[in-house]
């Protein structure tokens, strides 16, 4: 057996299996990866749709800080409204 048959029968099919492997692994990466891009772009519209605004997010918190300052001047009330005890 000499280095021509070698070559022949087991380095051709070898370096075209690899060849194959390089350029099929390739497609299934590149499927991956636009599967990934697509899931990004939903998970973003969905992200873009059901998350509250900056406008309803102030108002939010102006209607609880409203209502801790009613608390805070009920509670002002009902201190100054003690009277201090007698030693």
């Amino acid at each position: 057996m000499d280095l021509q048959w070698w070559i022949t029968v087991i380095g051709v099919p070898l370096v075209s299996a690899l060849f194959w492997l390089r350029f099929h692994d390739r497609d299934d990466v590149d499927k991956a990866l636009r599967g990934l891009k697509e899931e990004l772009a939903n998970y973003k519209l969905l992200v873009a749709t059901s998350f509250v605004s900056v406008s309803t997010m102030k108002d939010l918190e102006n209607r609880i800080m409203a209502h801790l300052e009613k608390i805070e001047h009920k509670i002002d009330r009902v201190i100054d409204g003690r009277q201090p005890r007698g030693d």
